[in-house]
């Protein structure tokens, strides 16, 4: 069965994407995964492999899709082994960043995210009111799916997204992905890495075209990320999802959203735990390769729709 946590790309990178195709959001701030890591309360394995679970999850509520310790080894490989994988997942749910909530697909099991480990009153948030996030590139070119290709070691796509939180990404066209002053010493205790290993890494990133240093190396270092933000001149981009906005209505219980032609239904929460109507009008979960080989894509994200504003909903709720 084909686990499809991101976008297959094809193998190795003949040019530099040079522009970021979509973005995901990734916590920041105090008691977010970047901040814990360089803090050392957690490792450098620990913050991968809980961004890799970031990568493959809903945002408003935290949870993932199936990801068994074979296939998060895979996608890491060379350098995190199923017993290590096993290991750092373990430890991450001791420290209680993730929590299990489906153990028994087959497919492996699904976790809930903790955004930030502070109690809720304390979640740093933005002027909105929201919590703290930057984005990191998603799709062809960004760091986890260059890493999950094999383009870059885990060490490096990590590497990357630590730059990226410290980089002008909205400022200036000529300056737009460009990072703060740094040395390498301060970047790599950033992610808990020896300095010989970071230099490496950012050898690493330049020869995959992730990267270009513009200050020599006898002054602090600021780097040109790659891909970049888009030039302001182009165009105004359209939505991530534009067939939310044109989806098909669906229906609700109270319980489960149905599709427009009640053959599926999942629960108010959760967009994956899908079912399927049977012959004798029951209902029976279906497969994950089912879901995103065989099941209409418009049911899906029609899905994904619903169960994001619900939550959104539900979780402001929760605050009045």
């Amino acid at each position: 069965m084909s686990q499809q946590i991101y976008l297959p790309l094809g193998g190795k990178y003949p040019i530099p994407y040079e522009f970021d195709a979509d973005t995901m959001p990734v916590p920041r701030g105090h008691s977010s995964v970047l901040w814990e890591l360089r803090d050392g309360n957690l490792t450098a394995a620990e913050a991968m492999i809980y961004l890799c679970m970031n990568h493959g999850s809903t945002w408003n509520s935290g949870a993932t899709w199936s990801m068994s310790v074979r296939y998060l080894s895979e996608l890491l490989s060379p350098g995190m082994s199923r017993s290590y994988v096993h290991k750092t997942a373990t430890s991450l749910k001791n420290k209680v960043w993730i929590e299990t909530i489906d153990a028994d697909n087959p497919s492996g099991n699904r976790y809930r995210l903790r955004h930030h480990l502070c109690a809720y009153k304390d979640v740093p948030v933005d002027k909105d009111g929201k919590p703290l996030t930057f984005a990191v590139p998603r799709g062809p070119g960004g760091p986890l799916e260059r890493c999950f290709e094999g383009d870059i070691s885990w060490k490096a796509a990590l590497a990357w997204i630590s730059l990226k939180l410290k980089s002008n990404w909205k400022g200036w066209e000529n300056t737009a992905g460009q990072t703060e002053s740094a040395t390498l010493l301060e970047l790599s205790k950033r992610i808990r890495i020896s300095l010989p290993t970071y230099q490496k890494l950012i050898t690493e990133l330049t020869q995959a075209g992730m990267l270009e240093r513009l200050t020599p190396k006898s002054q602090p270092a600021i780097f040109q990320l790659y891909p970049m933000p888009r030039p302001k001149e182009d165009a105004p981009r359209k939505p991530i999802r534009p067939e939310w906005v044109k989806g098909k209505a669906i229906d609700t219980d109270g319980d489960y959203w149905y599709s427009d032609n009640k053959q599926y239904r999942c629960p108010l929460d959760d967009y994956l735990a899908i079912e399927r109507r049977q012959r004798g009008g029951g209902w029976k979960q279906v497969s994950e390769y089912h879901i995103y080989q065989e099941m209409p894509r418009a049911i899906l994200t029609d899905f994904e729709r619903a169960v994001l504003i619900h939550c959104e909903i539900k979780s402001s709720l929760d605050t009045c």
